[in-house]
This record gives C-alpha cells, sequence and structure tokens, in this order.
C-alpha cells in the first residue's frame, strides 16, 4: 500500500487508537486480525506507527478541537479528541419546495423553519437505489459556522450526512434562560420544529433512538448528553417526548438513566399518531400542549401501580423464579450468583483474594455482556491496577518470571486498549480524602458521559468518615447514599469492605456480614454477600467464594463454591463441579 493510502486511512481516527495495520495485516498468517497500528493524536498530528511492519510516520491535518475538558480522573485513561468539520451550506435553495414540504406536508411555519436554518438541496442517496434527490436539510450549529447537515429526501425517509451530528439539534436556538419552562428532548427534527411551532421549546438527539435496549456504548453514541451537561444540570424538568414504539422507549430509559430519572418525565404518544409532529399535522398544536402538559414523571414520586411491574415481574415467571441476572463468567458460580443492578458486598481477609477475584468478575462482565465499569480503588494506584487487569485480559504476566512468558508490548498495548474501551478510573488528585459524595459525583458524570453499567468502590475504609463517633451511623448512612444512586440509574455496585480484626483460631474459615468492622449494615443492607476465603497452605490456589447474603432468591442463594486461581496472571477458572461440595 502507497504511503499516501496508509495516510488517508490514518487520517480518518479522530481518537487515540489501535487499528489493523493497512499494509501488513491482509499478509499476515499468525493473528491477521492484531491491531498493531496505533494512532495518537497530538494536536493537530496523527502520528502512527506498526508494531509488526515498523511502518510509521505523521499526518498533519487541520487543528483538532478537544471536548470541554473532563476530570482528570478519566482523562487519565480517554484519550478524547474532536475533530473539527468543515461543513459548507449551499448558496441556492428551493424555496418553493421547501415551504411545500415544511408547511403544506409538516405544518410548521416558514418564520419556525428559517428560525432553526432549514434548507434544501440536490443529494444522493444510496438507499433502495433512489439517486439523487431534492432533500431538506437540518442545520446542527450555527448557521455561520455549521457542524453537520442532515438531510432527508423530501420523497421518502432516507436519510444521509454532511459531516457527523454530534450535538442536539435545536440547542442553539433556545432562550438564554428556560426559566420555569421544561426542556422537551425528543427524537427527531421535525418533532423539535413541532413542538416549537406549538411555543415549547425543543430539543432532538442527532441519532435517533437504538433499536434494542442500551447496555454497550462506545462512548460516543450518546456524548451529545456529556456536551449538554450544563444545560441538563440547569433545568429542573425534563420531558422525554419520544415517538411511541420499541426504540423510543429504549432511547428514553437511557436518557433517563444517564440524568436521572428523577427529574425526567414522559408523556404518552399514540400507536396511530406515535410522534409530535404527527400530532402537529393531525389536531394541530393545542394537543401537543394538552400532551405536555399531561406529562408525568420517571418514577411516579416513588408511588408506582402493579402493571409498571409487569414486565419484570414476567420476566420472573419465564425465568423459573431464578437466575434471571447476567452470568458471572464462572459456570459453576452462577448457580449460586448471578449479576444485576443492586448492592453487592465483597469482604475477606487481607491477602485472600478479594480485590483480585473482583477484578477477574468485572472483566468477564466486560468481555461477556459489554458492561462498562468506574473504578474507585483506593489500594491499587490506577497505573497499578492497569497492569494487573491487562494480565488478567491476555492471560500472560506483566513481569519476568522464571517459569513463565511474559506479555509482549504489542500485547500489553492491545489489553490496554481494551481496558480502556470498558473501565474507567475515579482518582482523587487534589489531595482531599474521597468521601461517598464525591466517589458518586464522579460515578454521575462517568455515567453521563460513559453510560457506565457499574461501581466498584475498594475498600471502605479509605472513605473519610465524617462521624467517627457514631461509625455504625456513618456507614448506615454512606450505604444508603449507594443503594439509592444505584436504584436511580440502575447500577451494579460492588463495595469491598476488610473484617474487624479476627482471633488467630477464626482465620482458618470464610467470615460473613456480621464481621465486617463497623455496623451491621454492612449484613442488613447487602442485596449480596460475598467473601473470599484462602487457607494458609501457600500451595492451594483454590480460593472460596462464599455467598452469605441473598436478599432476592432469583438473583442469588446462599452457598459457596472454590475456583482455581493462576498466581502469573490473576486469573480464575472453573474447578470440576465434582471437586466441591455445594452445600449451604
Amino acid at each position: 500500500m502507497t504511503s499516501h493510502a496508509i495516510e488517508a486511512v490514518v487520517n480518518q481516527a479522530t481518537h487515540t487508537q489501535r487499528i489493523l495495520c493497512p499494509d501488513c495485516s491482509s499478509t499476515r498468517r499468525k493473528h491477521p486480525r492484531e491491531k498493531t497500528l496505533s494512532i495518537t493524536i497530538d494536536g493537530p498530528d496523527k502520528i502512527y506507527h506498526c508494531f509488526h511492519c515498523e511502518i510509521s510516520g505523521k499526518v498533519s491535518d487541520k487543528p483538532f478541537v478537544r471536548s470541554d475538558p473532563f476530570d482528570d480522573f478519566m482523562s487519565s485513561t480517554s484519550n478524547y479528541h474532536q475533530q473539527k468539520n468543515v461543513v459548507e451550506l449551499p448558496s441556492a435553495t428551493h424555496d418553493r419546495e421547501l415551504r411545500s414540504f415544511m408547511v403544506e406536508s409538516r405544518h410548521i411555519s416558514e418564520e419556525t423553519y428559517r428560525k432553526f436554518n432549514v434548507i434544501t438541496d440536490i443529494r444522493w442517496f444510496d438507499k433502495k437505489k433512489m439517486g439523487e434527490q431534492l432533500a431538506v436539510g437540518f442545520v446542527y450549529g450555527d448557521k455561520a459556522d455549521p457542524s453537520a447537515v442532515k438531510w432527508r429526501s423530501i420523497r421518502g425517509k432516507a436519510f444521509t450526512q454532511t459531516g457527523a451530528a454530534q450535538t442536539f439539534y435545536g440547542i442553539e436556538q433556545l432562550p438564554e434562560d428556560l426559566g420555569e419552562q421544561p426542556l422537551i428532548i425528543c427524537e427527531g427534527e421535525l418533532d423539535a420544529l413541532s413542538f416549537t411551532e406549538a411555543g415549547m421549546p425543543a430539543i432532538s438527539v442527532p441519532n435517533g433512538a437504538p433499536a434494542k435496549p442500551v447496555r454497550h456504548d462506545d462512548g460516543v453514541k450518546f456524548d451529545y448528553l456529556w456536551q449538554a451537561r450544563d444545560l441538563l444540570e440547569s433545568v429542573d424538568k425534563i420531558i422525554l417526548a419520544v415517538d411511541h414504539d420499541g426504540p423510543g422507549d429504549n432511547l428514553k430509559q437511557e436518557i433517563a438513566r444517564r440524568i436521572g430519572r428523577g427529574k425526567c418525565y414522559e408523556v404518552q404518544f399514540s400507536t396511530e399518531l406515535k410522534d409530535a409532529n404527527a400530532v402537529l399535522c393531525a389536531e394541530g398544536p393545542e394537543r401537543l400542549q394538552e400532551i405536555i402538559e399531561a406529562c408525568t414523571p420517571m418514577p411516579l414520586a416513588g408511588v408506582f401501580s402493579a402493571s409498571d411491574y409487569q414486565a419484570k415481574v414476567e420476566e420472573l415467571y419465564d425465568a423459573g423464579g431464578t437466575g434471571s441476572g447476567l452470568s458471572t463468567g464462572f459456570k459453576t458460580l452462577d448457580k449460586l450468583m448471578t449479576i444485576a443492578p443492586g448492592l453487592y458486598i465483597v469482604t475477606g481477609q487481607p491477602g485472600h483474594g478479594k480485590s483480585s477475584w473482583i477484578d477477574a468478575l468485572l472483566q468477564n462482565c466486560a468481555e461477556m455482556h459489554g458492561m462498562k465499569f468506574a473504578i474507585c480503588s483506593m489500594e491499587n494506584p490506577p497505573h497499578i491496577h492497569i497492569l494487573k487487569m491487562s494480565a488478567l485480559h491476555c492471560g500472560k504476566p506483566f513481569f519476568e518470571g522464571p517459569k513463565f512468558e511474559r506479555m509482549s508490548k504489542n500485547e500489553l498495548c492491545e489489553s490496554t486498549d481494551w481496558i480502556n474501551d470498558h473501565f474507567c478510573f475515579l482518582e482523587n488528585k487534589d489531595g482531599e480524602v474521597a468521601t461517598i459524595d464525591s466517589i458518586l459525583d464522579r460515578t454521575k458524570d462517568a455515567l453521563l458521559r460513559l453510560g457506565v453499567n457499574g461501581l466498584l468502590i475498594d475498600p471502605y475504609n479509605f472513605l473519610e468518615n465524617r462521624n467517627v463517633e457514631n461509625e455504625h451511623q456513618s456507614i448506615s448512612q454512606i450505604l444508603s447514599k449507594t443503594i439509592t444512586f444505584a436504584q436511580a440509574h440502575q447500577l451494579i455496585v460492588f463495595f469491598c469492605a476488610h473484617p474487624v480484626k479476627m482471633p488467630f483460631e477464626s482465620q482458618d474459615r470464610p467470615i460473613n456480614g456480621n464481621a465486617i468492622s463497623g455496623s451491621a449494615s454492612w449484613n442488613a443492607k447487602a442485596d449480596v454477600g460475598i467473601t473470599v476465603f484462602r487457607t494458609n497452605d501457600p500451595n492451594d490456589h483454590t480460593p472460596q467464594i462464599s455467598i452469605w447474603k441473598a436478599r432476592f432468591p432469583w438473583i442469588a442463594k446462599r452457598g459457596s463454591v472454590s475456583l482455581n486461581y493462576d498466581t502469573a496472571t490473576g486469573r480464575f477458572s472453573d474447578l470440576p463441579e465434582e471437586d466441591f461440595d455445594w452445600s449451604t
């Protein structure tokens, strides 16, 4: 491949990453799918190097604009760069056709669509071989400096884009101060225009609704929420006026999970008139106002009817009442415990491997279910934690050893790239002791920016205790805040806590939640309680995982299993089922 062709590939990168080398990947017999070409964004330059064929160089392009700075805990593991698109608007427009489409077909006045800089042009559509079509263009950003234009064929619903729409549509047209007005978020540009036509400021998501419930996000699809975080935090009421269909509900649930359901409201469109523009065309702006006025909170201020839980009840019924959570990645452990939103308390004697086991469990969840986690591990600095997780991921030790093959630099880079996609690290760099409030605040940022599914706090005793005279009350408040936060955002929270100092004769058996230092709340408030236990035999590499608390029998049940542990890589694996006792 020519250097110009390679540079063309590299120039498409928008952030620091590793990709298949376009020069050597197709010719390699071993590991042809290994991503060996490293691309590093350095201001206006993109520096590339292949660790296999050693090709390297630099591509200089137009200046890059870094997104609004994320907290230090996020930027330490995520190089988020965004190239500014150069978008040119057509000089001529088809005014008669535009007016016919917007006013006569969509009931949106010329004043409204001019305000939103709606334009027209001839565009090429590949869908169903449509070819060139007259299209309506929805301009993202200021008209003098647009970031993207989404084009919709006047004859159908085919779409194409100039640039990449990555922000809310219509956010520039919002009043500087909404006052007591709610912020309406809808699913399409025409819906935002329809609400504006009815006298209600609205914005639209840039990339539609997901066809399936969101479980894994690459950090880009919902980045518009992070870009608009100041606006979202400034308003007290957000109305999610999405389409009345499956994708619309998926969009509504994910936005509410990230923003916080407490300030989110929902509206009810009908199956016949399933979005705002359909209502505007059929029933007029007054009906749209009535629908908004009839919005209901998500949730209903803590009061629910039985019908609100119908889907979950049927899910449990179909599952036979057991095992409705996700797999842990360990076949034998799945018979005792599954993964679901809630509070998992993990304890064990120092040195028994609870932190290592949790790392292995989180990696299983990331690999099998596409989950993302925020990690607040006060005992492990992030770079130390990452090297341990790299060994877990690639199955080779980080350091040299007489009996083991060390991971290569290429394997290390590939592992850290994967870790970067699934984990972020919450670290205090200001010298302040972490509090539960500071951890939850940073997790909320990670939730909004990355869509994390879970949080690890390891261990409790590193948190600042604001009520040292009554540790029991303090722990109870910390756990209550954590549970409330997890419930509001449907998060899985793993909370590690050390036990009290045990007498020597009591250290030869697993402890339970009552042995955790400071409070009986550890036992009382856990949804699932877990102990990691190892014998004193240095040759015994079969730690025992004991479940001592199971609030919901379809998520977990009491009992113990043993796992095999590889000291070189930190990996855990199943033992043959006949090798241990299932007794509780």
